[in-house]
């Protein structure tokens, strides 16, 4: 939860958009987030979906393009833990095989997340036993999978997108997409 009050202090008028996301909240959600946030608490998931869905109303068009764009902000805060871990810059297999580890510390009571294929060609990346995970949360972790390859060189071919989800019928959320070793993107 602390990473997105980081994201939207990268905004024009914070303290205003912060009483419109306040605003726009729940009350049992804004009560919560009006408090000091600690950085190890766990939240109940509701108030974490609430966050994400005023953040992109307020800040967004109520599309959860603003949720992608929260999941990016997060992969760039996390690369510097994973160079750490490596001891040199990750590559994009590297980060993407990791992927689960960052799931754990945000996610310890909710689902799995499984990298079923980490190759260029045609990555998959799957979490299980997580079917309350809301449509926000998803492109959340899109934009996440998405700037974890772009942060550490690697540029899309065909760029990751969910294309299975509990909330459409499906047994687990299911992330593809292709992307290749630096250069150009592709249109």
């Amino acid at each position: 939860m602390i990473i997105f009050f980081k994201y939207l202090k990268t905004q024009p008028g914070t303290e205003a958009l912060r009483q419109k996301i306040l605003a726009a909240l729940p009350e049992s959600t804004a009560q919560v987030i009006s408090k000091k946030l600690i950085a190890v608490a766990d939240y109940p998931y509701a108030v974490f979906v609430d966050y994400l869905r005023a953040l992109d109303r307020v800040l967004g068009k109520g599309d959860l393009a603003v949720c992608r764009k929260l999941g990016e902000y997060l992969a760039t805060q996390n690369l510097q833990i994973v160079s750490d871990m490596f001891k040199r810059r990750p590559r994009p297999e590297d980060l993407v095989r990791v992927g689960d580890v960052f799931w754990k510390n945000y996610h310890l009571q909710s689902g799995a997340m499984k990298v079923e294929d980490s190759s260029p060609d045609h990555s998959v990346i799957r979490i299980y036993d997580f079917p309350q995970m809301a449509p926000a949360h998803c492109r959340l972790m899109e934009g996440w999978f998405s700037q974890v390859v772009v942060e550490t060189g690697g540029v899309w071919v065909e760029e990751i997108r969910e294309v299975r989800c509990p909330s459409q019928g499906d047994p687990f959320h299911e992330f593809v997409g292709r992307w290749r070793p630096g250069g150009k993107s592709e249109p």
